[in-house]
Order: structure tokens, then sequence, then C-alpha cells
């Protein structure tokens, strides 16, 4: 890293503070803390709802799927978009329609305070798990071409991202995503620059190297449920986790919530797909041009493995400049899931938990001031997460890492029956989806059933769905009236507008 690298990234890691800084000037109360009073344009939500899912390892991990595996894993941006269309098809409209603030927010009006909760659990400990490992893992990959100590490299990421997220709510947090989804575009820019100057002949003799590697393959049409680069795979089991994904995890949904109206979130949930395939494109198109670049010079050192092929590059090969904007890339794709993940946290504690059970009554002020301060909590103990990582050398939480991916799929199953399904009631709702949880808990425990991991979703979600109609059958039937503006089959109480000029009696009438 020379002096330009260093002064790129620190110009960079100043603009993200700055845009906090700015945004903290309106944060008054709780609709411009958590949904920016649904005035921020539906382009830079759209952005942002891919740049929270681009982490850090997204922009590690593509290029090293591209260098071993080609273009084949952009079939999985198909999956996406059968995931997004059912969001926009089942779920989008009552998010919006019905002025939530948390996704969970809607279970409660569907069924009880109970099942809202967990839902709402079912998040925090997805997030929870992995907010440690996210730090770690962008820190340890921003110390590696940078030089940095890696405690220093914590430090440096999870400040700077507790900083901007408390100070600047979900409008500093769309706003720094656009910057650093843009950042992450410019990064790989210099490394495909990088690579194609460094040999003779340029793009054609890398992409000639790669031909002859075999690379340059984008569909898989082959049956094999434990491949992800199978299209069946992308298309079935991916498409129900992106679904999952997508549609109730409260990073996602908050973006939505925060638009206009429908058609903003419509137009937000397209672009950001769209954007997420070029990203993912990108990145496995620079992985093919590093294998065609390490072909030609002989091939890469054995101990490199895939994820580490473009810290590798960049610390043997990129010029100055160039790697300051890379090393910024990856700070970029770190913060953006970070900061995404810590206030998700802090808005779904303090609207499902904090305002619901223990203060009803808070005032704004009070409510956003609970809410940074539990984003400066998550993120210092999400911070020494990553150091007991780093000293231990041990998986952080190994048994919810492993098995908070099974409650994604009971979690879809909770909104699918909520929407699709009026017959189920609250008490088949709750039980249905815990015996869905235990049920598939004890069958991978056992190995009674092996399943893929990616296919989980696919099949807890449905299960669950059928274990609370069984249940529900049991009970009564939830009242009509109960269901308006709930399902896709009940149309929302409407209230009439009088026409002008009636009088008492007509208007009685009317």
């Amino acid at each position: 890293m020379s002096s330009l690298d260093w002064g790129i990234v620190a110009l960079y890691g100043l603009i993200m503070l700055g845009i906090g800084i700015v945004a903290s000037r309106k944060q008054t109360n709780t609709d411009e803390y958590f949904r920016g009073a649904r005035q921020l344009p539906w382009w830079a939500i759209g952005f942002s709802i891919i740049a929270t899912s681009f982490s850090a390892a997204s922009l590690l991990g593509g290029p090293g799927e591209g260098y071993t595996h080609g273009f084949l894993y952009l079939q999985l941006q198909l999956g996406d978009l059968i995931g997004y269309g059912l969001v926009i098809a089942l779920f989008l409209p009552f998010f919006i329609r019905l002025n939530l603030t948390t996704a969970y927010e809607y279970l409660e009006k569907r069924f009880d305070a109970k099942t809202r909760s967990l839902g709402s659990l079912c998040f925090l400990l997805f997030v929870i798990a992995r907010l440690g490992g996210l730090l770690y893992a962008a820190s340890l990959v921003v110390a590696t071409v940078t030089g940095m100590s890696l405690a220093a490299a914590i430090l440096l990421v999870g400040i700077v991202s507790i900083v901007y997220t408390a100070t600047g709510g979900i409008t500093a947090v769309v706003w720094t995503d656009v910057l650093q989804f843009a950042m992450i575009f410019v990064g790989l820019a210099a490394g495909i620059w990088a690579a194609v100057s460094a040999v003779p002949g340029g793009l054609g003799a890398l992409w000639q190297a790669a031909g002859e590697g075999g690379k340059l393959a984008v569909v898989n049409f082959a049956w094999q449920p434990d491949n992800v680069r199978s299209l069946p795979t992308a298309l079935i089991a991916y498409g129900i986790l992106a679904f999952a994904v997508a549609g109730t995890n409260q990073q996602s949904v908050q973006r939505y919530v925060s638009c206009a109206d429908v058609p903003s979130g419509r137009k937000a949930i397209f672009l950001g797909w769209f954007s997420g395939f070029v990203g993912v494109a990108a990145t496995l198109f620079l992985g093919v041009l590093l294998f065609g670049f390490y072909a030609l010079q002989g091939g890469l050192p054995a101990e490199i493995e895939a994820d580490g092929i473009l810290s590798h590059f960049i610390v043997n090969q990129v010029p100055a400049g160039a790697a300051g904007f890379l090393v910024a890339a990856i700070f970029s794709a770190a913060m953006s899931s970070i900061d995404s993940a810590l206030h998700s946290l802090s808005t779904c504690m303090t609207v499902d938990f904090y305002q619901r059970y223990f203060k009803p009554d808070a005032q704004e002020g009070q409510s956003v001031k609970i809410a940074q301060g539990l984003i400066v909590f998550w993120g210092i103990l999400g911070i020494g997460s990553a150091f007991y990582v780093a000293s231990t050398g041990e998986s952080l939480l190994p048994f919810l890492v492993t098995y908070t991916t099974m409650f994604l799929g009971p979690l879809l199953g909770i909104f699918v029956m909520g929407t699709v399904i009026p017959r189920i009631n609250a008490t088949g709702a709750f039980y249905g989806t815990i015996a869905a949880v235990i049920l598939l808990i004890i069958t991978t425990q056992t190995e009674v059933l092996t399943v893929p991991g990616i296919w989980r979703s696919a099949i807890t979600a449905p299960v669950a769905v059928l274990l609370a109609w069984v249940i529900s059958l049991v009970g009564t039937a939830p009242p009509t009236q109960k269901l308006a503006g709930l399902t896709l089959w009940h149309q929302p109480h409407l209230k009439p507008v009088p026409r002008p000029g009636l009088g008492d009696e007509e208007l009685d009438d009317w």
C-alpha cells in the first residue's frame, strides 16, 4: 500500500462519516430514523437492497468462484429473480400498505403478539450469529491487503460502521450503501484493468486462456441437488431460499417499507436484482480473467486458496492507486453488510420488543436514543466477537451459525400461511412453526433425513405451513373481519368518501 492508496482509503472513510453526520440532522423521530420518513428515492433503495447482501465475502468469493468454476454461479441470479418476484406478488403490498416498520408487525396483525415475537426472534438469532463472523472475515481481508494488524483492522471497520450507522439511521445506511456499491464497481474495474494491462495481448489473451481452461460455461442443466451450480437447484432450492431472505429478513424489508408506495417498492426491488446480477457477473468476470492471467504466468502458488486469489493479486500485481480503490471496495462490501445488520437489529429490538412490551408510550426522541444505543451495543459486541474468533481460531457460536439457517424456512412459512391460507389461526401458526424447527433439527441431528443445506428452506417452509394448517383445524377459524386487508383473498375495509353537497339524511344513506 502506497501513500496514494492510503489516501484513497482515508478519503472514502471520511466520506462515510460525513454522510452519517449530515443525515443525523434529520433524525428527530423513529419514522425518520427507521424508514427515512418514506422519502428516500426508489433507485437509492434499490442499490441499497443489493449492497446489503454484497459482503466482503461476496467481493472476494466471486473472483475465487470465477477462477475455479467460471460463470456457472451466475445461474443463482435466476433463483434470485424468482425469489424477488414472489416477494412482489405475495408480501410487498402488505408491507407497504399497512405502514409497517418491521416485517414482524404484520404477524401480530394477522395472528397475535407471540407469533410476531417468534418471527422477530428468529431474525435476531440469525443476524446476531453472523455479525461477529462478518466483521472478522472483513477485517482479516483488510489486514491481509493493507499490512495493518488484524486488531487494528477489526477496530477500524467496526468503529467506522458503528459511528455512521448510529448517527444517521436508515438514511445514512441507504446513501452509504449507494456509494459503497459504486465503489465496489470502481474497485472491480481497477482489478480488471490491472489484469488486462499486465499481459501481452490484453483481454483477448486472457479470454482465450480462460476458454482453453473450460471457464466460459454459463449453464449446467444436470439434476444435481447438492450442487448450487446446477440450474434446477439454482431455480428451485436457491429460488425459495432467496424468497425467504428477501421476504422475511428485516434487512431487506426495511428497504421496502422506506419506499413511498408499492410501485416504488416494485421498481426498487427489480433495480436491486438487476444491479446484483451485474455485480455478480463482474466479480465472476474478474475471476475468469485472473484464471487466464495466472495460466499465462505459469500457475497460481499452491498455497493460495480460491477466496485468497484477489488478495494475492492486489498485493503482488496491482499498481499504486488501483490497489487503493480495490481496498476501498473491500471496505465498502464489508461495511454495507455490517451497517445493515446493526440497523436492522436495532430496529427489531426497539419496535418489536422495547416499544411493544416495555415502553409502548415512549416518546419519539427516547426511542431514537434507545435505537442508537442498541447499535453501539451490538457493534461493540460484534467487535468483541471478532476478537474472540481471532484469538482462539474457534468458530463463534457454532450451534447458532449452523442452525439459524433452519429458521429461514419456517419464518418464510409463517408469512406464506398468513397471506395465502386464511384458515390458519394464531395457535396453528405459532406451534406449527416451532414444530417444524424442532422436527428439522431432530432429523438432521440423527441423520434420519440428509438434506443439503440449500434445500432446507424449500422443505421446512411447506412443512411449517402443513403443520400449522393441521393444528388450526382443531381450533376455530379466524373471523373474516379480522382478515380484512391481511390475506390475498380479503380486501381491506375502505372508508366511503361522500360526494360533496349531500344533505344530512343523504349523507347517512351514503
